[in-house]
């Protein structure tokens, strides 16, 4: 199977200098490296109007993205034995949506 050949290391993810009360400012870095991978900054919400404020979505957005390599690495080990267990033939469904997330997050998609 194709490895991520994005960034290496654990991903966290912090609030900037730049943070608030009203608006994130987020930093997504690896345990590996010193560059950062993303940055997130939400709209305050007297400008979005939005019921949950950009800032929620912002923090929730942070969450997934850092999460993202070890997701990756699960469901590729678990496809590795659902192969091995022939759930393809038992959930195809399941199993090509597994094949479909894992190419987009490897830039095959």
């Amino acid at each position: 199977m194709k490895e991520f050949n994005g960034t290496p290391g654990k991903w966290s993810f912090s609030h900037s200098s730049a943070s608030d009360a009203s608006v994130a400012c987020i930093e997504i870095n690896s345990s590996e490296s010193l560059h950062e991978i993303a940055y997130l900054q939400s709209t305050p919400s007297i400008i979005g109007g939005y019921n949950q404020t950009s800032f929620d979505k912002t923090i929730a957005n942070a969450h997934l993205i850092a999460a993202a390599p070890d997701l990756l690495n699960a469901l590729q080990a678990m496809l590795n034995k659902a192969y091995k267990q022939n759930w393809n033939d038992h959930y195809p469904d399941e199993v090509s949506k597994a094949q479909s997330a894992i190419s987009k997050a490897l830039g095959d998609e």
